[in-house]
C-alpha cells in the first residue's frame, strides 16, 4: 500500500487529519462522521455508514494507535494477510493487516507512522467493507514544512 502526497480534496469528500501528516478522504454523502475532539495527545474519528452497520475508526496523534491488530481478531480469523505500507520513495512507514472471521465479518488494521503511530481500523460485515476500504485506501500525507 502506497501513501502518496495529498492532492486537492475531491468534491463531496471531507479530508480528515491534522494540518500536516496523515490524512483520509471521507465521502460525506455516504457516512456520518463522529468524534474529532482532541484528548490529551490523540483524536479519534468514528465513520458510520448512513445505510448499514459497523464503523471505521481513524486515529491521529503521536501514540494514538496500536501497532498490531487485536489478538482476539487474529486468533478468531480464518484467513489473514499483511502487507507493508510505504511512502512514495518506497520507505516502509507502516503495516496493513486484513482478515476474515468465522462469522463472515472482515477486519482491517492499518498502521501508518508518518507523524506518530496513527491509522485506521474496522470490523464489519462484507457489504460495508468496500466503503471503509475506500476511505483507508485514500490515505495520503501532507508534508511538514522544512525549516
Amino acid at each position: 500500500m502506497v501513501v502518496p502526497t495529498c492532492g486537492q480534496p475531491v468534491p463531496n469528500q471531507r479530508r480528515i487529519g491534522g494540518k500536516f501528516g496523515l490524512q483520509f478522504d471521507v465521502p460525506t454523502r455516504e457516512v456520518k462522521i463522529l468524534g474529532g475532539k482532541w484528548d490529551v495527545d490523540y483524536v479519534r474519528y468514528v465513520i458510520k455508514p448512513k445505510d448499514g452497520e459497523g464503523y471505521l475508526e481513524l486515529w491521529f496523534g503521536p501514540y494514538a494507535f496500536s501497532p498490531n491488530p487485536e489478538e482476539e481478531l487474529l486468533s478468531k480469523s480464518v484467513s489473514t494477510q499483511k502487507r507493508d505500507v510505504v511512502n512514495t520513495d518506497g520507505g516502509q512507514i507502516g503495516a496493513d493487516s486484513l482478515g476474515k472471521l468465522q462469522t463472515g465479518e472482515v477486519w482491517r488494521h492499518t498502521l501508518i507512522a508518518i507523524s506518530g503511530l496513527e491509522g485506521a481500523r474496522y470490523r464489519a460485515k462484507l457489504e460495508n467493507a468496500s466503503l471503509f476500504d475506500q476511505i483507508v485506501n485514500s490515505a495520503c500525507n501532507v508534508p511538514f514544512p522544512k525549516h
